[in-house]
C-alpha cells in the first residue's frame, strides 16, 4: 500500500496519558491498518485555514500532508468531503476544512439569534454567506461566522430582556463632552487598564463600551446599586453577560465574564462582587446606558 494511504496522527507525548491518547485516536481510525505519528512540537509553522474553509489541492498533496500542513484531523477531511478509499486527491480539487468560525445551523436558528450568540453583526453574517432575503437558514448547512466581534449586539439583549421590546432602534451615542446632569456616581467595576475605548472607529462603526484588562479570575464589582435584570451566556466565546438596572433609567452591562454569583431579581449594592474575569482571558467588557443610549463610561466612573 502506498504511504500516501496512511493516516498521519497528531500526537503529543504527555507521560502515561500519551498511550491512551494514541490508542484512542488509532481506534477512531480503525479502517486504516497503519498509523504514522506526527509530533506537533517538531513543526512550529502552522498555516491558517482560509475563512471560507476551502483549499485547492496541489500536485502530490495527500489527505495526510494536508492534515499535517493545517493541523487538522485526517478523519474530519475524509468525512466532511465524503471521500472514499483509497482517498486519492487530484490537482485543483477543492476540499473543505473545518474552521473554528464555521457554524452548523440548528433547528430554530435565525440570523438574529446567531448574531447574538457569537457577538457579530447580522449584516456581516449576511454579507459573508451571501444570504438572500428573507435570509432563511437550512438546518444542517454550514455558515461562516465573522471574525470581528461586535458588542453592540448587547442592544438586542437589553431591549428584549430589560425593556421587553424586540423593536431595535438606532441608538443615539452621547458625545464624550455631553455629560448627563444629575447622573449617579458610578464606581469602576474594576481598577484595570482600558484597552479599548468607547467611540467611533473604522468606517462608521461605534464601540458602545470599554474593555478593561484586569487579569484572570479577578473580582468584578457592581458600579452602582440596582437590580439584576439579566444573567446569561448568549454571547458565545465572550463568557457570561450580566445586566443591572439602576434608578433614573440607567443600565450597566458586564460581559466576557467568567463565573458569577448573582441571579435575575437580586438586589445589588454598589461595589458588591457580581462576577469574576474568565480563567482564559484577562479582560472584560463594560457598558453604561441611559434611556437605552450608550454613554462613555469614562465620563461617569469614579
Amino acid at each position: 500500500m502506498n504511504k500516501s494511504y496512511y493516516i498521519i496522527l497528531v500526537f503529543f507525548v504527555f507521560g502515561c496519558q500519551s498511550k491512551n491518547f494514541y490508542d484512542g485516536l488509532k481506534k477512531d481510525l480503525a479502517p486504516e491498518k497503519e498509523a504514522k505519528i506526527f509530533n506537533k512540537t517538531s513543526s512550529s509553522n502552522k498555516i491558517n485555514i482560509p475563512l471560507n474553509g476551502m483549499i485547492i489541492v496541489k500536485e502530490n498533496d495527500t489527505i495526510f500532508s494536508i492534515s499535517n500542513k493545517y493541523k487538522v484531523i485526517p478523519r474530519d477531511i475524509i468525512e466532511d468531503n465524503n471521500l472514499s478509499k483509497p482517498y486519492e486527491l487530484k490537482p485543483n480539487q477543492i476540499l473543505f476544512l473545518r474552521h473554528e468560525n464555521i457554524y452548523v445551523v440548528k433547528e430554530h436558528d435565525t440570523v438574529e439569534k446567531i448574531s447574538k450568540r457569537f457577538a457579530v453583526k447580522k449584516s456581516e453574517i449576511i454579507r459573508l454567506n451571501k444570504l438572500k432575503t428573507p435570509f432563511n437558514l437550512v438546518v444542517g448547512n454550514k455558515i461562516l461566522i465573522p471574525l470581528l466581534k461586535d458588542f453592540s449586539v448587547v442592544d438586542l439583549i437589553i431591549n428584549e430582556k430589560v425593556y421587553n421590546s424586540k423593536q431595535i432602534t438606532k441608538n443615539k451615542h452621547i458625545a464624550n463632552n455631553e455629560k448627563i446632569k444629575n447622573a449617579p456616581v458610578f464606581l469602576w467595576p474594576a481598577k484595570g487598564k482600558v484597552i479599548k475605548s468607547f467611540g467611533n472607529f473604522g468606517k462608521g462603526q461605534h464601540y458602545d463600551g470599554i474593555d478593561i484588562m484586569f487579569g484572570k479570575n479577578k473580582p468584578i464589582y457592581s458600579a452602582y446599586d440596582g437590580e439584576v435584570a439579566f444573567v446569561g451566556s448568549q454571547i458565545k466565546k465572550f463568557g457570561n453577560l450580566i445586566i443591572i438596572k439602576h434608578n433614573q433609567s440607567w443600565v450597566t452591562a458586564y460581559s466576557n465574564l467568567g463565573k458569577y454569583n448573582v441571579k435575575v431579581g437580586d438586589k445589588i449594592k454598589k461595589q458588591q462582587i457580581i462576577a469574576y474575569t474568565p480563567n482564559n482571558e484577562n479582560y472584560f467588557h463594560f457598558q453604561l446606558r441611559h434611556n437605552r443610549n450608550p454613554v462613555n463610561p469614562l465620563s461617569y466612573l469614579n
